[in-house]
């Protein structure tokens, strides 16, 4: 059927799921709750275009089964998201610096390795 197996530790699985699988899902479905739940979340999403919607598609993910995951893999994600807001920290860092090269750096790093990514996936 075309599968590749691949054998590795729990552990390893979980911490390799829980940073490309797990956490975005996370990240959707806070941003989603977060708009969701200002004021003015109806002119919010109605101003919403591709990019939140391309962002934010898993957050239309079964809740149930995303909590069970969530809590399953609890420790690996947990571990995630403190790097994540250490990224977050980052640019935050740099906006308010004004850093616009290290704004380029970081963007062009980040879109470096998402095109090489999708390429390899071809």
């Amino acid at each position: 059927c075309g599968a590749n197996v691949s054998e590795m530790p729990a552990k390893t699985h979980d911490s390799i799921f829980a940073a490309v699988s797990h956490l975005p899902h996370l990240l959707a479905f806070a941003l989603v709750d977060d708009i969701a739940s200002r004021p003015n979340a109806a002119q919010l999403f109605s101003f919403a275009a591709s990019g939140f919607r391309d962002f934010t598609r898993i957050a239309g993910s079964h809740p149930e089964m995303w909590r069970d995951i969530s809590l399953a893999n609890k420790t690996a994600l947990l571990s995630e998201l403190e790097v994540y807001q250490n990224e977050l920290s980052q640019l935050k860092q740099l906006l308010t610096n004004e850093d616009g090269a290290g704004l380029q750096a970081l963007f062009v790093r980040a879109s470096t390795a998402r095109n090489a990514w999708a390429k390899d996936r071809e």
